[in-house]
């Protein structure tokens, strides 16, 4: 328990970190995300559900993108970008293929 509560922190363990998330219906929550080689997040989050669902669709995907904010513990935060509009039959929540 400790551990998560240190990622949540914005504290980089085992190059696993929690960045918080900002607008869309995952809006103040946090993501805990494995670094890359380089030190950096993934660039694109994709996510479906949430607290706000978008009305008529409630399971569609959106698209959350990486951007530095030095302001945060963690050194960036998660940013709305809107729905996704592909077709999620064929994709999974990191936006790669499955079909």
């Amino acid at each position: 328990m400790k551990l998560i509560h240190r990622w949540l922190a914005g504290e980089v363990v085992n190059n696993t970190v929690g960045i918080k998330v900002t607008g869309g219906p995952f809006n103040g929550q946090t993501k805990i995300v494995q670094l890359g080689q380089d030190g950096l997040p993934p660039a694109r989050l994709r996510a479906r559900g949430g607290r706000r669902q978008i009305p008529g669709n409630p399971a569609a995907w959106h698209i959350y993108e990486a951007v530095p904010a030095p302001d945060t513990a963690a050194g960036w935060t998660y940013r709305y970008a809107g729905a996704d509009t592909t077709d999620a039959s064929t994709e999974g929540p990191s936006g790669t293929h499955t079909a």
